[in-house]
């Protein structure tokens, strides 16, 4: 799209009027309709590239921002909802095509010497449609469905005298009464993302709202990133006085570092992606799921280690508690020795051995143990022995 217009604007629609020399003041406005529903207003009013007022079909009155001391200007829109919706009307039958949107630009430049001029030009579905010059008070077709509208449009000359009136007389006029409050610069930097039908890649979006008119690039910090990256403005920006950079581009979910930065009156200003959307949603799904991964780990590994320590220190604390048994005190010999005579004398050898089974079957002193059973089996072995027997009878004989 390239009107003369535009020409004209564009040195003043970035720079202050102290910087340009001279101000301009543009009319913005849009319709909108769709099949089946109604047809929709809206206006932007812009000085000097700064928006200063916004008005809507539901109430036709002007909103003025707070950045603006405003005398002589219009209070209502109701002349430009109407040429709007008129239009809306009168060129889809003319053209022989649907209409969806019908853009209008109109307004003034007072350059710095005091010369004035002025513009309008309309687009249909975002092209090129049809201008006017205020001059001459002609309508020119800047597309071939146009002419049939030109004819029309130049024939209603009242109308096109009424808006040769507006852009040349009132508007310059409305110029020397707009005066803007000072503002203070602020920038802010906001980075964010989309999915896209590319589940391995997002659409991200660096976003830059300042009132510092210096701010004119914004550049993408990153790794593996598409060449796919777009930028546009500075263009207005809704809030006073404010210019909008954005920069668009598609990258790979693989890289999770990517950052934004800006420059304004020699400062850089940068901001890292954090991996979410606009509205805080996660887009870097494989990096939650890792990072859950090794909390579980981390957590289970954790416990395995606190019970394992508990079980050690159980063990250890009934180690230490446990008592070991009292050795008994050893058995008197002199003792021992009475008892084995004492058994020897009353008891036969038989009843010994039984005696000795018993005892060994007991929990008695180890030692007196084995003594007795020594004592028992010399007795045995006197008692029983043939020589030792021969040795009795001979005796008894004799």
């Amino acid at each position: 799209m390239q009107k003369k217009w535009i020409q004209l604007l564009i040195p003043c629609f970035l720079l202050s009027a102290a910087q340009c020399g001279s101000h301009s003041l543009v009319f913005l406005s849009t319709g909108h309709v769709q099949p089946g529903d109604r047809p929709s207003f809206e206006q932007l009013t812009v000085f000097d590239g700064v928006p200063i007022s916004h008005c809507d079909g539901l109430t036709t009155t002007e909103k003025f921002k707070p950045a603006l001391e405003p005398k002589n200007l219009p209070e209502r829109c109701e002349d430009a909802y109407t040429a709007i919706l008129e239009s809306l009307h009168v060129i889809p039958p003319l053209t022989n095509r649907t209409v969806y949107v019908v853009q209008r630009r109109r307004g003034c430049i007072q350059s710095a010497n005091g010369k004035d001029s002025a513009f309008e030009a309309w687009s249909v579905n975002g092209l090129d449609f049809i201008t006017f010059d205020p001059e001459s008070q002609r309508w020119t077709a800047q597309s071939p469905s146009a002419v049939t509208v030109e004819h029309k449009w130049n024939n209603n000359r009242p109308r096109n005298v009424a808006f040769s009136e507006f852009i040349r007389q009132h508007c310059p006029s409305m110029i020397k009464g707009i005066q803007l409050r000072s503002i203070n610069s602020k920038t802010d930097l906001m980075v964010f993302a989309k999915p896209t039908s590319d589940p391995a890649q997002v659409l991200l979006t660096c976003h830059v709202t300042s009132t510092d008119r210096s701010v004119s690039s914004v550049y993408l910090t990153r790794d593996g990133a598409s060449s796919r990256t777009t930028v546009t403005g500075p263009m207005p920006g809704p809030e006073d006085g404010s210019v909008i950079l954005r920069l668009t581009a598609w990258i790979s979910l693989s890289q999770h570092t990517y950052s934004c930065t800006t420059e304004t009156g020699g400062h850089k200003i940068s901001a890292v992606w954090d991996g979410k959307t606009l509205d805080g949603r996660p887009l870097l799904k494989e990096a939650g799921v890792h990072w859950k991964t090794l909390i579980v780990i981390i957590g289970v590994l954790c416990v395995v280690l606190i019970i394992t320590s508990i079980s050690c220190l159980t063990m250890c604390l009934l180690k230490c508690v446990k008592r070991k048994p009292r050795p008994r005190p050893p058995a008197d010999p002199h003792l021992v020795e009475q008892f084995t005579r004492i058994v020897e004398s009353v008891m036969s050898p038989d009843l010994q051995s039984v005696m000795v089974s018993f005892i060994q079957g007991s929990e008695i002193n180890r030692e007196y143990q084995d003594r007795w059973e020594v004592n028992i089996s010399r007795t045995q072995q006197n008692h029983y022995d043939p020589e030792n027997f021969a040795h009795l009878i001979n005796g008894a004989n004799q």
